[in-house]
This record gives C-alpha cells, sequence and structure tokens, in this order.
C-alpha cells in the first residue's frame, strides 16, 4: 500500500478497481475465493507487486475483504457490481471519500491540483521531508485527478443550502438527492458522517456518538470553570 507520510491510499484508481472486481466475479461466479483463485482470474501472478497492489487497493477502497488466504467481496463491492446506477454512483463516492488522503486534499483545493500544491500538501499535513514531497506528489496528482469526481458528487450540497453558523465554524448537510437509495451527509468542518436511508439502527449510533461527545465536552468545560 502506498504511503504518504501519515497517510495511505490505493495503487490503482476506482475504476481500474472496479473493472478488475467484476473480471473476478465473471470468471468465478462466488463472492468468496482464494486468493490463488483471484490472481488465476486476473492474469497475475499471486507473488507479484502488481497483484499485491490490486488486492490492497480493492481493500482500500473497501470493495474486497482478505484473511485466511481468501478474498471476499464486501456488501460495498456487491453494490458497485449489482446495484442500480444510483446506488452504483453512491457506493463509488462512499468508497473513495472514504480515503482520508483524497478528502482531505478536495477539502483544502477542490478537484483541481497541480503538482506544487500537493508538494505543499505533503510537506505540511502529510509530514513528508522535501526529496519524499518530490518524488511522491506526481504520483499522487495523476490517481487523485481520476478519483476526485466521486468527491465532488459527496461534497456538492443540491437540496439544502449551506448553513453557515457565526464564529463557531460552518455546517454542510449534503443530500445529493432525496431518494430512497441516497444516504444523508453531514459535514461539520473536518468531522463527516454518512447514514444509510431508513436505517434506524444507523441513526441511533450516530445519536448515541454524537451525545458521549458531547458529554464529554460538557464535563471539560464544568472542570475548567471549577478550577
Amino acid at each position: 500500500m502506498p504511503k504518504a507520510g501519515n497517510y495511505e491510499y490505493p495503487f490503482y484508481d476506482l475504476d481500474h478497481v472496479i473493472e478488475k472486481l467484476r473480471k473476478i466475479y465473471e470468471v468465478t461466479r462466488v463472492d468468496q475465493v482464494e486468493r490463488s483463485v483471484v490472481a488465476e482470474a486476473l492474469g497475475m501472478s499471486e507473488r507479484g507487486g502488481g497483484f499485491a497492489n490490486l488486492i490492497s487497493s480493492m481493500e482500500k477502497y473497501g470493495f474486497i475483504q482478505t484473511g485466511g488466504g481468501n478474498v471476499a467481496i464486501t456488501d460495498l463491492g456487491k453494490i458497485v457490481l449489482f446495484g442500480d446506477p444510483a446506488e452504483i454512483e453512491q457506493a463509488k463516492t462512499t468508497s473513495t471519500t472514504s480515503i482520508d488522503l483524497f478528502r482531505e486534499i478536495f477539502q483544502q483545493y477542490g478537484s483541481d491540483v497541480s503538482v506544487e500544491q500537493i508538494k505543499a500538501f505533503l510537506r505540511q499535513k502529510a509530514l513528508v521531508d522535501i526529496a519524499q514531497a518530490q518524488k511522491i506528489a506526481p504520483k499522487v496528482v495523476a490517481i487523485y485527478k481520476k478519483v476526485a469526481k466521486y468527491i465532488i458528487s459527496a461534497e456538492k450540497p443540491s437540496v439544502i443550502p449551506t448553513l453557515s453558523l457565526e464564529g463557531i465554524g460552518r455546517r454542510e448537510i449534503m443530500p445529493t438527492e432525496v431518494s430512497k437509495v441516497q444516504p444523508l451527509k453531514i459535514q461539520y468542518g473536518d468531522v463527516y458522517i454518512q447514514i444509510p436511508p431508513n436505517d434506524l439502527e444507523a441513526i441511533n449510533l450516530a445519536k448515541d456518538a454524537l451525545e458521549f461527545m458531547a458529554q464529554k465536552i460538557r464535563k471539560e468545560e464544568k472542570k475548567t470553570k471549577t478550577e
């Protein structure tokens, strides 16, 4: 798995990975298969660096899980393969946005970035030294430009406008469309929350997590006041 300082990112872009995932399923017709069989299905060497990079990329995007010498297609991977167009698009957004490096580059620069901007990002946020930043910045730019279109659909509000909270920050509520297949997306500063549609368990978990954070902040504020 390639690394950029304290960030990990996939070696291959999203569309290439999905193409290979589809080929694996078309050849095997099962959602869990031995790693060696996956390599054979793709016409690759199981011990080769290209195969290792491909498997790690699939796992980084969240399309497979590995272990015990097996490769299993995840629920997200199945949506990418078998979902309707809206579900597939949302799965692409979910997988790409889950990668910290891509998401944070987009938050800072948007979809159109230069090698110099990525060098600066790597130096300032990824804590990469000058020589390493010079070496890996072009690689990061190349793959980022191929996946940025999916991050845009995650960040761009189209139904509910952005609400600015003066003196506190910015909160964005970003459902791309009001539909049964689109999840609720909430961004507040660097915090990004995505909740599946019509899933009460997920909503309750999110509420519990937020309440826990709020209680912790209240305790810290109360402690500060009493000191």
